[in-house]
Formats: C-alpha cells, sequence, structure tokens
C-alpha cells in the first residue's frame, strides 16, 4: 500500500514539473501583464492627488534670551501633494509649520514658513509664504509692588499694616515691558479677624487694567503678612491749620463737614482727639478764601469718611495801633 501512494504523489510532481516545463515564454508575459494590470488598478483606485492642511505656526529662536519675536498671523496652509491613501492615514497633526528667527536681530522682518511632513508627501506650496515678524530686545525693569486688599475683615477688626517686598522685576520683550505701569498681588480679606500670610501670585497691568501676559513677573509669586488687630471707630472734630497772609487777620472759618468718623487700630483711635488739614497760608489781597485742603491721616486710621474736607475763610485788616498818641502819652509821662 505505501508503495502504491508514493508512486501516486511522484506522478503529480512529474505533472506538475511538466506544465511548467512548457511555454515558458508565455507564462513569463503573462505574469509580466499580471502584474502591470494590478499597477493600473492600484492606481486608479489611489491616484496622486493634492489637498491641503492647516496647522500653526510655530517659532524657532536659538536666541530667545536676548531677542523676542511677535507676530499676529499664527496659521498657515501647507499644500501637498500624495497618493489618496495618504491623506486618509495621516492628519494636519502630522504636519508642522515654523518661521526660524535664531539670525534675526532687532527689527522688522518677512520671514518665510518652512513645513516639515511624513514621507511620502510632496510640498507643493505654502500659504502665506511669509509672515511679518517684529523682534525685539528682552529687556528688565524693576517696579514697585501694589497689594490690592478685596472684602472686608470681621466687625471690630481692621488690616493694621502689610508686609510685603517693595519692588518686583518683570522681564519680556521691550514693547510689552513699557507698557506695563503696575505690577499687582490680590489679597483677599473678608471675614479675617487675626494675622495672616499668603503667597501671592503677581500680575502684570497696563494703563487701562488688562493683564500683559506677554511678561514674566520675578518671582512669579510672593509672601505677603497681613497684620490684623482689634479695631474701633470715634467721631473727631476737623481743626484747619490756615494761616492768614501779613496784615491780614481770619474772622472766620467754616468746615464742611466739621466733624469725621475715623476707623482704625483701637490703641491709636482713641488717642486722637481731633484731625487736621493741611499747612495752608493765604495769598495776599483775599477778603474771602475758600479751597478743599486734605486731610492729615495720623497712623493707625485706616478708614476716613472723606479724604479732603471744604474750608471758608473770611479775613479782615489787623487794627492799626496810633504812634502819635503813644508818643505824646511818654512825653507827658516824663515831665510829670
Amino acid at each position: 500500500m505505501k508503495t502504491e501512494s508514493l508512486k501516486r504523489v511522484a506522478a503529480i510532481f512529474d505533472q506538475i514539473k511538466g506544465t511548467f516545463s512548457r511555454n515558458k515564454l508565455k507564462k513569463i508575459i503573462s505574469l509580466i501583464m499580471s502584474i502591470s494590470l494590478w499597477v493600473y488598478v492600484m492606481g486608479a483606485q489611489n491616484p496622486v492627488i493634492e489637498d491641503s492642511y492647516r496647522v500653526k505656526v510655530n517659532i524657532k529662536n536659538n536666541n530667545s534670551s536676548k531677542y523676542s519675536a511677535d507676530y499676529t498671523e499664527n496659521d498657515a496652509k501647507i499644500i501637498l501633494s500624495a497618493p489618496r491613501s495618504y491623506f486618509i492615514d495621516y492628519s494636519e497633526n502630522d504636519m508642522r509649520a515654523y518661521i526660524d528667527v535664531t539670525d534675526y536681530g532687532e527689527g522688522e522682518f518677512d520671514v518665510p514658513i518652512e513645513a516639515t511632513y511624513p514621507k511620502g508627501f510632496e510640498l507643493i506650496r505654502i500659504s502665506p509664504e511669509n509672515i511679518h515678524v517684529k523682534v525685539e530686545p528682552i529687556i528688565e525693569h524693576q517696579m514697585e509692588l501694589q497689594v490690592i486688599l478685596s472684602g472686608s475683615p470681621k466687625p471690630n477688626a481692621v488690616v493694621k499694616s502689610i508686609d510685603a517686598p517693595k519692588t518686583v522685576t518683570i522681564v519680556g520683550a521691550k514693547n510689552f515691558v513699557e507698557s506695563v505701569t503696575k505690577v499687582v498681588g490680590y489679597v483677599g480679606i473678608a471675614g479675617e479677624d487675626d494675622d495672616f500670610e499668603l503667597n501671592v501670585p503677581m500680575t502684570a497691568i497696563d494703563e487701562n487694567g488688562r493683564e500683559v501676559k506677554e511678561v514674566r513677573v520675578v518671582p512669579a509669586s510672593v509672601n505677603v503678612f497681613v497684620d490684623i488687630e482689634k479695631g474701633a471707630k470715634k467721631t473727631v472734630p476737623i481743626v484747619a491749620d490756615i494761616t492768614a497772609p501779613d496784615g491780614r487777620e481770619i474772622s472766620k472759618i467754616t468746615i464742611n463737614p466739621a466733624t469725621i468718623e475715623i476707623d482704625g487700630v483701637e490703641g491709636y483711635i482713641n488717642a486722637i482727639d481731633s484731625l487736621s488739614t493741611e499747612s495752608v497760608t493765604i495769598p495776599d489781597g483775599q477778603d474771602t478764601y475758600k479751597n478743599y485742603l486734605n486731610l492729615k491721616v495720623p497712623e493707625g486710621v485706616v478708614k476716613l469718611d472723606a479724604e479732603r474736607i471744604f474750608v471758608t475763610v473770611e479775613l479782615k485788616p489787623l487794627p492799626v495801633t496810633n504812634k502819635t498818641e503813644t508818643v505824646n502819652d511818654s512825653n507827658d509821662s516824663e515831665q510829670n
């Protein structure tokens, strides 16, 4: 049985060998035509086409410690060609567009956009071809720190003092640094009745009250200590510190308001009997003087009903001494 099975297998192999041994040229031509037909069909089903991707334009700047580049357009359209299947397999996340300003100094330039993309794509064009860039030097500037309190402490509690660094440094492109008018730290004191310390982030602000995010504040945050003590309120009279001009004297002063409520640290408030205005000397040639005067704020006072008051001062000439009568009186005395 085994001998007969082996004979059948050998016969099959001989038949296959004979088939491939006959008509070799025809078989080779058929193979070439089959391959060509396959290439044609695949090309028809997956042709080379053009398409585009819109991507963000990044910036390459190996000199960023000295110069900053600012540009308004931040995206570009990359137009590529490739087999249709490539545009299915890849997305805009696989494409990159950038400008390189490493070798640019201070000034304004039209910098060409460059692109990177996966192998198999061919770049047709980039739109726009260039981006207008303003290159500026990086500068540093010291500014005073302003701590801004928000909210109110508990009743009968007042903020006595705030302890924080006096200055901070802002770093960035020249035009952005110069646009900063103040650096602030916001501290909430709502409901507080005791001292506390807080790490406060710094914010650079321009003249319109908007945050300048293009600069860096150093340090980015600071520790602020807020001293809160027991408070007190009191109403005290206002005293006008006014001097009359030569040859005149004050006949009447009217102060509006005549009294003011002050709020502050209890120990300081209890010791205050009155509040004085700024010192003023009335100019010559006036019978009536009217003006707003600022109040002098003593230590420990944290809040006033008003920061200035209105005064009306009426003046009159000084009495004239009769010198002749005085001399005659002296002579009569000597004769007696």
